[in-house]
Formats: C-alpha cells, structure tokens, sequence
C-alpha cells in the first residue's frame, strides 16, 4: 500500500477520537493554531459538539507527535517552533529521502509515472510560493516527494518520509509567510533528481535528493532566523566553570 502525506490524501478517521485527532492535527498544521495558541478540553469539545473523552484522547496523540503540550491546570498549548527541531527535522528528511530516491532510481518508474514526477517537478512561470496557490504546489511538491519515496518499494521508508512531510507542512507554511519568494534553482534541483531516477543511477539520484533536501534546510532556517521572534529574543551568556581557565578579554 503506498503512502502519503495527508496534504496529499486527506484522513478524517474513523472513530470520534480519530476524527478529532486529524482535525485538530490540521488546523495545528495549516496554522488555524498558531504556535503558542492556547484552548483546554472542553473548549474543543463544546466548538465540535463532543464529548470531552474522544477530545482528550486526540490530545493525548497529538502530544506524542510533539504538536501539542499539556498546561498544568490550564488545558493545552500549540508547541513552538524551533531552528533547533527543525534543523533535526530536516536531517533526518535528508537521510531518508536520499535512500528512497536512490532505491527509486534502482527499481524505476513506469513510463506514465516518471512523466507525471517531471510534471510535478517542474516550477517554471510562478515566482512565489505565497497566495492562493501555496496549498495546491504543497500539495504538488509533496506528491513530487511521494512518487519517489513510494518508488522505494518499501512500506516503512515511505511511511515515515509521509509522516516527515506532515511535520514539514507546518513549518513549510510559516517559512512561505516570512518569505514568499521561490529560489530559482529550485526547479534544477528537481530536475535532476527526475533525470537521475530516469536514468537508473542511484548514486546520482541520492546526491540530487540530498543537495534539493539540504538547500531547502538552509532555506527554511534562514526564513526562520529572521522572524520578529527569533531576532528580538534574548541572548543568554553561558556560564564557565570556575576554573575553566579563560583569560579575561
């Protein structure tokens, strides 16, 4: 079974819990809840017209996914977002993106899904991300990112580059309102993962992936870096051991 993002097929659950668990999953994701965004139990649940249990259950998940955190007595908060957790989130994207498309390149495509990949990469004659199209190309470029890591042919590496992408989207759509313009190698990059899976070098394929991957890294934490947060907070002087032996400047 081939897996996606849930930008890419959408989930809305089978039980109470899990309906609730995937639609406040969204609205975290798609910053309806911004990062620092307060709510309890019981507001959720009168909002949705449930019971608190499915609510609190749901909660409970999303805090294991590290998208919520519980406040003593005072109900829950929308976990920030930091350069270091998205720093770690980007390697570890690297790491397995780079093997999906390397195991992509070795297996190949079929004749309609490679050109459907090409099409998918390719973002010539639209300079932003930002405005009313910014879902739909997220939703492109990570059934771009999809194709290959299903290519892979293997289940658990494509789940967790899908589970990678939905921790993505969140940090991808705040990146995109600090700074909306598209970098122009981007499509380059793109081609030449396509061209390498095309012809059957995974060398090549990996090294594409890793290079796309690490440039959107870059990408993402200096948009980061220069949000009013990150740039009016204070900096902290660490503290030496007594006897560290540092001489005076």
């Amino acid at each position: 079974m081939e897996k996606f993002p849930e930008l890419v097929e959408p989930i809305k659950g089978q039980t109470l819990m899990d309906q609730a668990y995937h639609r406040l999953k969204r609205d975290i994701i798609e910053l309806r809840r911004p990062p620092g965004d307060q709510f309890t139990e019981q507001e959720v649940a009168s909002a949705w017209g449930l019971s608190k249990t499915p609510v609190r259950e749901a909660l409970a998940r999303l805090h294991r996914d590290g998208l919520v955190e519980p406040i003593a007595r005072s109900g829950y908060v929308v976990a920030p977002v930091t350069l270091r957790d998205v720093s770690n989130l980007c390697d570890m994207r690297t790491l397995l993106q780079g093997e999906a498309a390397a195991r992509c390149a070795y297996n190949g495509l079929s004749p309609d899904r490679l050109a459907h990949l090409r099409e998918l990469g390719s973002d010539d004659g639209y300079g932003q991300l930002a405005g009313p199209l910014m879902a739909e190309r997220l939703r492109a470029n990570f059934e771009f990112e999809s194709i290959i890591a299903n290519g892979s042919r293997n289940e658990r590496l494509a789940e967790a580059i899908a589970r990678i992408f939905d921790e993505i989207e969140r940090v991808a759509r705040i990146t995109v309102q600090l700074e909306p313009d598209m970098p122009p190698w981007r499509s380059a990059e793109r081609k030449a993962i396509v061209d390498a899976i095309a012809g059957r070098d995974p060398d090549a394929a990996r090294l594409a992936m890793q290079s796309r991957t690490e440039s959107g890294k870059r990408e993402m934490l200096d948009a980061l870096s220069r949000s009013p947060e990150v740039s009016t907070a204070q900096i902290s002087v660490p503290v030496l051991p007594a006897n560290s032996g540092a001489a005076p400047g």
